[in-house]
């Protein structure tokens, strides 16, 4: 049995052809086209919804970051987030709780919003619910006056990296050593993870609101 305290072994994507659940170490990126044939069985659209979340909510997103992340406790921006208390949106797939995004409004800066966590569970995955939340999260923020939203990354979330960017977002800042020193402070020294990948470093993306009207 693979040791519990080097996390990221539990299953947080799913195979676009097997539907097979797979952990962060277990995940492989490929190429694929455009075409629908090539991106495997997917279960019949249905309407996103997005809303805030509740305290039957938060028992569940306590449950998906230990399941992600090991903790809920996120490292991120120099900071650390108790996602006990951190505000969060639910995106709901066909009636069923689809992924989560918890945010920290007027963070860094008075006028940005930092995402704490992003995590779509496994079976939702390829479906437009990050998109969803994200867009959502961009609805919240226009009215408020935030002008930039940031979300920060490890080294090894390639899937993670290569979803941001496609939604506009840009690389910031580059803390070299700052994952690894939080696994460290989380019990977790030398955890891998994303297709075996050290986790090392964190990157800090953003996205300039009055650019991406």
């Amino acid at each position: 049995m693979k040791d519990e305290k080097k996390g990221l072994h539990r299953p947080v994507y799913e195979c676009t052809v097997c539907a097979k659940e797979i952990p962060w170490e277990g995940g492989r990126l490929r190429l694929i086209c455009d075409e629908a044939a090539c991106h495997g069985e997917r279960k019949t659209p249905s309407p996103i919804q997005v809303r805030e979340g509740d305290g039957h909510d938060r028992i569940a997103l306590l449950e998906a970051s230990r399941r992600f992340f090991s903790s809920t406790q996120l490292h991120a921006f120099g900071e650390v987030f108790p996602l006990a208390h951190t505000s969060f949106l639910v995106a709901e797939f066909a009636g069923e709780r689809a992924g989560f995004l918890s945010y920290s409004l007027h963070f860094p800066k008075q006028d940005e919003v930092a995402i704490v966590l992003m995590a779509v569970l496994p079976g939702f995955q390829g479906r437009g619910v990050g998109r969803a939340l994200e867009g959502a999260l961009e609805a919240f923020c226009r009215p408020k006056e935030m002008h930039r939203i940031l979300i920060a990354s490890t080294n090894d979330n390639i899937p993670g990296l290569y979803f941001y960017q496609r939604l506009g977002y840009r690389f910031k800042s580059l803390s070299v050593g700052e994952a690894e020193t939080a696994l460290v402070d989380h019990g977790m020294p030398g955890a891998r993870g994303f297709g075996g990948i050290p986790i090392r470093d964190e990157l800090v993306l953003v996205k300039d609101l009055a650019r991406h009207p």
